[in-house]
């Protein structure tokens, strides 16, 4: 937490010393290294965030003293959007401009974040957002999930881009393919949810006849294979474990 620690539960001691007197228990005295808890912090004051507009934005907004999260409702018309604060890039949320998303998102260490809003410059959007008190907390099963998904397409992208720019040959091409379709067969036995039902498209689509060295890095037709890597990227994101390529080739 930040500003605020939930004060220490004394009821307990209180319980189990038999011998102690409920005024012992009454009246220990405050750890000196909490503050205020949750339940006692006033909220009333803290700031609504509105923004209406067309096109990216990007906004400074005061953050309360206590806050731990911040509470977003995000829509827009056309596009995809990415949304995220003081250029933490690696979580923010992202995805098609399709329907109301809501998002929690931890709130920084210091008095001022920046929001960052990017859409399409003719795309028109809305979001409002509150600060709470409740504490952003992600889903260790998809965390660890993403891990393994951003290593799997680490290994393709790299060997594709690697192969077009002749460090890679084809057989080499080949075996890091085969690299990458283990990881994928691998999660299979431990993601659940929605990333475990995108994963027979991605691995299908590993092994399909058009994917040829250097496929992933030219224009061709939308596949389920692309879908499933959307729909696990914004799973992802959305749980503040976005997707990180790490690549081995600049541009």
């Amino acid at each position: 937490m930040r500003r605020s620690k939930p004060a220490l539960v004394r009821s307990v001691a209180c319980l189990l010393g038999v011998a102690l007197a409920l005024t012992a228990c009454a009246e220990l005295p405050p750890d000196p290294g909490t503050t205020e808890s949750a339940e006692s912090v006033n909220t009333a004051d803290w700031p609504i965030v509105e923004l209406n507009g067309v096109g990216p934005v990007e906004k400074m907004i005061d953050v309360p003293a206590g806050a731990a999260s911040f509470r977003v409702s995000f829509v827009c018309v056309s596009g995809n959007f990415s949304v995220s604060f003081s250029g933490a890039t690696q979580s923010d949320r992202r995805g098609g401009c399709q329907g109301t998303r809501t998002y929690l998102f931890p709130a920084p260490e210091s008095a001022l974040m920046q929001l960052y809003i990017s859409v399409p410059a003719d795309s028109r959007f809305a979001l409002t957002g509150e600060f709470t008190t409740d504490v952003f907390s992600p889903d260790p099963l998809i965390t660890d999930a993403c891990t393994q998904l951003s290593e799997y397409m680490s290994v393709y992208l790299n060997a594709d881009q690697g192969y077009l720019q002749g460090d890679v040959s084809a057989e080499e091409w080949r075996v890091q393919m085969d690299e990458a379709a283990g990881i994928i067969a691998d999660l299979q036995d431990t993601a659940t949810g929605l990333i475990a039902l995108q994963l027979p498209a991605l691995v299908e689509g590993m092994s399909s006849p058009v994917v040829v060295p250097g496929y992933f890095h030219e224009q061709h037709s939308p596949t389920e294979m692309d879908a499933a890597g959307t729909i696990v990227g914004d799973v992802c994101g959305d749980n503040g474990s976005g997707l990180v390529i790490m690549a081995a080739y600049g541009g």
